[in-house]
């Protein structure tokens, strides 16, 4: 460790399963492997999966012990022995929560023989490490990054604005990419949900010059449809989908009876995703974000007689990433975050589950 970096640092963690994080004052310091980024975190963000962890809902539950937070932004602090890439000491970084490619694996070698020239990739890689759900993440003052998944942020984006954009960001904006490929400016996207992701994929939707319907059943969500701090980033139209009746026929109207070019759902309710497929026009795409606890269901009918797609979509690459860095210092793009300090990290469960709660939950690591 460098004289500059204390060998301990705080963290939260969790203690056990459906209980608040606990806090350590004095959690070692990881130390950076030979390729690696040591990253003093500024900002790390809360995010629905966060929440999953924490309640030891995926087939392989997180570990106790573990640090969450998977949404980290940053300044370089140290690297590792044998790194001579383009970072330095000082650069503002974001990380992607995949690390460290092993090369071997079929992901990997796929990855090889499709992309050539290309750097690894560790989101399929079968052996990847995932920062706040097998392997520790950002509710601490240091954690490392992997170069082939750290992007550099622009100078005037803060790290409150960065941690979210490293998952919800990164997690909307690769479904919408996919899901509007080969679609024109001008066509109608919808955004089902607008909580964290929906309010940046419906800012997302109109940078690149879509049509965009926001959809949400709740008060709190069509509200934050419209909280913009760039009004030309406001989607078309707004829909209350408590009625999905009445609110099909209000998107149906909209659109000429045609339905939307794609719908990207933000929610892993399966009524919801259920419905937007009715949504669709011929030929459209539906994307695929949620993760829920039951197998999805869908009519099979509207698919095969409208030949719709459906997409999953994990999250993006540095390379979709970096396009979407450019799109948010270009557009204006912004979260609604609140941002709370290292001390009230036990309380953040609570917060995220206010139903009036609306935006991205961000600790601030830097104090």
């Amino acid at each position: 460790m460098t004289p500059s970096v204390p060998s301990t640092m705080r963290a939260a963690y969790i203690a056990e399963y459906n209980k608040p994080y606990a806090l350590n004052e004095s959690r070692a310091t990881p130390t950076p492997g030979p390729e690696d980024l040591l990253i003093r975190v500024h900002a790390a963000g809360f995010c629905h999966s966060d929440a999953q962890a924490l309640q030891g809902q995926f087939r392989t539950p997180s570990p106790l012990g573990l640090i969450p937070s998977h949404e980290i932004a940053g300044v370089i602090a140290a690297t590792g022995a044998s790194y001579q890439g383009q970072f330095k000491i000082g650069d503002r970084v974001g990380i992607l929560n995949f690390k460290h490619a092993c090369g071997t694996c079929p992901g990997c070698r796929l990855r090889k023989r499709t992309t050539s020239n290309k750097p690894s990739d560790p989101r399929f890689c079968d052996n990847r490490e995932t920062a706040g759900f097998l392997h520790d993440g950002g509710f601490a003052d240091y954690a490392v990054g992997d170069p082939e998944t750290t992007v550099r942020l622009p100078d005037g984006m803060s790290f409150a604005q960065a941690a979210p954009l490293m998952c919800a960001g990164a997690t909307v904006w690769g479904s919408l990419e996919r899901a509007t490929e080969g679609l024109a400016k001008g066509d109608t996207i919808a955004i089902v949900g607008v909580g964290g992701l929906g309010h940046l994929g419906v800012q997302f939707a109109k940078a690149l010059g879509f049509q965009v319907i926001a959809v949400d059943s709740r008060q709190a969500g069509r509200d934050l449809a419209m909280e913009m701090d760039n009004r030309s980033l406001q989607p078309d139209l707004v829909v209350d989908s408590s009625d999905p009746t009445t609110a099909s026929e209000q998107i149906y109207r909209f659109t000429n009876n045609e339905g939307v070019a794609a719908a990207v759902v933000c929610t892993d309710s399966i009524a919801a995703n259920r419905w937007a497929l009715q949504l669709l026009r011929i030929g459209g795409t539906l994307g695929l974000l949620g993760l829920p606890p039951t197998p999805w269901q869908f009519d099979a009918d509207v698919i095969v007689f409208k030949e719709l797609s459906i997409r999953g979509s994990y999250v993006a690459g540095r390379d979709a990433t970096e396009r979407m860095l450019e799109v948010v210092e270009e557009a204006g793009v912004r979260s609604q975050v609140t941002e709370i300090g290292y001390e009230r990290i036990p309380e953040i469960m609570e917060l995220y589950e206010d139903r009036e709660f609306k935006g991205r939950l961000v600790v601030n690591m830097a104090d």
